[in-house]
């Protein structure tokens, strides 16, 4: 009988042991081609830019980074030259880690008054310049009418 209750109260520690390391962020590896994975993430993004980080500092409650950026290029949604955008502390919560001075390309989802960059984003401290050609014409074909 005390085999059983052992037995039992080890499945239970497994299985509560397993939920936890389940709530960790988890993405889909992008499929297709380059030009589809660019058009999808630019449709999906408020804002798509490349830019330097400015500063990173830890939101008052200390769950979120907030990175400002000097913008380099936009391709959507941005209209300055600075904007600020957050991302969880934790790269298991989907925070992305950004670097102090490190240029990145950044797609970001929210709205324009709260942006938001999650690590299952297409955001990249690398610049791929085919990449850049897609979001140039994405941004030729989806710019508002005048």
């Amino acid at each position: 009988m005390k085999k059983y209750i052992y037995i039992t109260l080890a499945l239970i520690v497994f299985t509560l042991a397993a939920a936890e390391t389940s709530l960790a962020c988890s993405c889909l590896a992008p499929t297709g081609k380059l030009k589809t994975q660019v058009t999808n993430a630019y449709k999906g993004a408020v804002a798509v830019f490349s830019g330097k980080v400015v500063s990173v500092e830890k939101s008052a409650d200390e769950n979120y980074w907030i990175v400002k950026f000097a913008v380099q290029d936009s391709w959507k949604g941005i209209g300055g030259t600075e904007i600020t955008v957050r991302t969880a502390t934790s790269s298991a919560m989907c925070g992305y880690q950004f670097e102090d001075g490190k240029e990145y390309l950044v797609y970001a989802h929210g709205t324009a008054a709260e942006l938001g960059v999650g690590n299952c984003s297409r955001t990249s401290s690398v610049l791929n310049m085919t990449e850049v050609k897609y979001l140039a014409n994405l941004k030729k074909k989806y710019a508002p009418k005048k």
